[in-house]
């Protein structure tokens, strides 16, 4: 059986399109649709309904899918396991990362990792929540760091790391930010969201999960915010903020101690969780489970030093 076609069949059918799934799986789109063809012939089966935008599969695809992805997890479990028993040190890991606080984890802990587990071969997938969510599920990922709320999660299993509040970001210029802002390095003063109403705001990209937690406080507080700006990282948020032209709502591990930008706690006191995320028919052997404990321990620190 050729488990490598299993992972093309199986990324077809999560990214429902031959374009995207070849992206993914760094290959040729011509190549991955020849090997569609070829299973589809060897099989006497239609795998997927075509049209010019999309594939979905039919029922024998369906079932062709559901036991690849079993088949999948299994070869996983067993190589872990088979690892555990021989004391290797040898392997392969695939780790997902968030945007922007997955490499600054990484980088923390990944020299720890490898001091212990030289030959674990770590690859790497930075990728949305919701996409990192459905390969875990797939079993084409092992695990995955990820900032999530409650009703973000889906059918996995999460290791809870810490607690991570939103915060409000107003330029120091600001009149109520010159009222009522604390000064650099002290513990925030806390204010209420209708206080804003009117302004200018930017915020990460609207699909975004950050998103999902921020649009609900405006709601709450009776206004929908004036959005001159979208984008995918916090650190260009923040500039925005410290240069006076907007305010913003953004997690607080980001947050600039800069002059020019001032912080304020929000009083409904919004959060969300950072994680480890794994499928639950996962085998969590030692090198698994160091890694998770290296990001436990970096998610305390950085703990810390927001309420310090």
């Amino acid at each position: 059986m050729d488990l490598k076609l299993l992972e093309y069949i199986v990324a077809i059918a999560d990214y429902g399109n031959i374009t995207r799934a070849a992206q993914a799986l760094y290959i040729t789109q011509s190549g991955l649709n020849q090997q569609l063809i070829r299973l589809e012939k060897e099989l006497d089966t239609q795998l997927f309904y075509r049209t010019k935008r999309s594939l979905h599969p039919t029922q024998a695809g369906k079932i062709y899918i559901e036991n690849a992805r079993e088949i999948l997890r299994i070869q996983r479990n067993t190589y872990l396991q088979l690892h555990d028993i021989n004391n290797s040190i040898s392997g392969e890991l695939s780790f997902g990362l968030s945007w922007e606080h997955g490499i600054n984890m990484f980088v923390e802990i990944f020299p720890e990792f490898v001091k212990r587990y030289p030959g674990i071969n770590v690859r790497l997938y930075e990728r949305r929540v919701n996409e990192q969510q459905e390969m875990l599920q797939s079993g084409r990922l092992d695990l995955a760091f990820i900032m999530l709320t409650e009703k973000d999660k889906v059918d996995l299993e999460y290791i809870h790391l810490c607690d991570e509040e939103f915060i409000l970001g107003v330029p120091r210029s600001h009149p109520i930010a010159q009222r009522y802002a604390a000064p650099p390095g002290e513990p925030l003063t806390t204010i209420d969201l209708q206080e804003f109403k009117g302004e200018k705001f930017s915020f990460m990209f609207s699909s975004s999960t950050q998103r999902s937690a921020i649009d609900p406080l405006f709601r709450e507080a009776g206004f929908a915010p004036d959005v001159i700006f979208e984008t995918s990282m916090n650190y260009a948020l923040a500039k925005m903020v410290c240069a006076g032209l907007c305010c913003t709502i953004m997690p607080q591990d980001y947050a600039i101690n800069d002059e020019n930008g001032a912080w304020f706690r929000l009083s409904s006191r919004p959060k969300w969780e950072w994680v480890i995320a794994y499928s639950g028919k996962l085998h969590l052997n030692d090198s698994v489970r160091y890694l998770i404990s290296l990001a436990q321990r970096y998610a305390y620190g950085r703990e810390l030093q927001w309420f310090n």
